[in-house]
């Protein structure tokens, strides 16, 4: 006699919930891959590196490319289930990565990450300083054990990426790095928003095949530090070099903040260069940004000269509206002694301002202007 539906479905029931319920190991899970690394990486130096962002002494065989895989985005819970360490010894870089088969393996996770940095002081992340290093702070505190991170250097790429690579991109997530920058794009890679769904698929079936993509993820993630490390080498090396409009506008933002206004005033120069018909407005827009910023440079400097050419430049293509003729206007008037040139400047300023605020004060500059031509006319009669 064929067996009930429902008898069938209780079977069925609970041969599934059996596969479903295999309890994961218990234990870490530890991966090693080596590889080379590039020349360009192995050649970095010191005083570029403080471009950068790392003001101290560096050293490969001091460094520590970490990156780490979790169960959320941060908070209260969150724990780094995965953490991978890449080191680099004799030219090649090893990716050792430390992941925990159940909750209960969190102590042992940490100190086997402990003993891996051991002589290792420089820490190299992408968003490590907001995310990875408060978080692995927060994990030892809360298992009681000693930070191995604390009071290591931190040199965390996404900040100088972002200053020079943003307004081109927009983007500048790891991945959009590795696609535009590095020129390796990710095929058949995990996003990064489904790895702690499959870290509790894996807790709850304890299949660790789940987890193959995770791993693979996050070694990728650490190569990709390194090729990035040396990419932005390279690129603050040597500023003006840049190939983009963009780009350089961004690197000469970068050196006057860091006080090399020589390269800063470079880097303006080669992005005020007047576009192609094929170039974005954009690339436009930044060539008179990059214009103004040359001309304040210079004039911080003294080099009025230069200034007043730049200044020129600007009000002949028509660059950034009124600015160019306002500043000429200062230069006239206070440097030159030459009113009628100055509100000369002024009058075309006040055809272009928008700005209320803006117009009564270069009204009130044209009135002092005109009362000084007309001291002058006084004074040859």
């Amino acid at each position: 006699m064929a067996r009930s539906l429902k008898e069938k479905l209780g079977s069925m029931n609970a041969t599934s919930g059996a596969a479903r319920r295999i309890a994961p190991e218990v234990g870490l899970l530890e991966r090693t891959h080596i590889e080379p690394i590039s020349d360009a990486l192995a050649a970095m130096d010191g005083q570029t590196l403080g471009r950068i962002g790392l003001k101290t002494p560096f050293s490969l065989d001091r460094a520590v490319f970490l990156d780490t895989e979790t169960t959320g985005l941060g908070g209260v819970g969150t724990v780094a289930f995965l953490v991978g360490l890449g080191t680099v010894d004799s030219g090649q870089m090893a990716v050792r990565q430390y992941l925990m088969k159940s909750y209960a393996d969190e102590p042992a996770l940490l100190e086997a990450v402990a003993e891996a940095l051991r002589g290792r002081d420089i820490l190299v992340t992408f968003n490590g300083r907001s995310f990875d290093a408060p978080l692995l702070d927060g994990r030892y505190t809360m298992c009681r054990m000693e930070n191995p991170l604390e009071g290591a250097r931190h040199l965390d790429l996404l900040h100088p990426a972002r200053r020079v690579w943003k307004l081109r991109l927009q983007k500048c997530n790891l991945g959009r790095l590795e696609e535009e920058i590095l020129g390796t794009p990710r095929e058949h890679d995990l996003p990064g928003s489904e790895v702690p769904e499959r870290f509790f698929e894996y807790l709850k079936c304890g299949d660790l095949a789940l987890l193959e993509d995770v791993i693979e993820h996050n070694r990728r993630d650490i190569l990709s530090l390194g090729a990035l490390l040396a990419k932005l080498h390279q690129t603050y090396a040597a500023p003006a070099s840049q190939p983009d409009q963009l780009d350089l506008f961004s690197m000469g933002l970068a050196m006057e903040r860091q006080g090399e206004l020589q390269e800063a005033r470079a880097c303006y120069r080669l992005a005020a260069v007047p576009p192609s018909s094929l170039t974005a407005m954009t690339g436009r827009r930044y060539a008179g940004e990059a214009n103004y910023h040359l001309s304040m440079l210079a004039r911080r400097e003294g080099d009025f000269l230069e200034a007043e050419g730049v200044w020129r430049e600007m009000a002949a293509r028509g660059q950034l509206g009124a600015k160019p003729h306002v500043e000429l206007a200062k230069l006239y008037e206070h440097k030159r002694r030459d009113p009628r040139s100055a509100l000369q400047h002024t009058k075309r300023a006040l055809q272009l301002i928008e700005d209320e605020d803006e117009r009564a004060l270069l009204e009130h500059r044209a009135r002092r202007l005109i009362a000084k031509i007309e001291k002058i006319k006084m004074g040859d009669i």
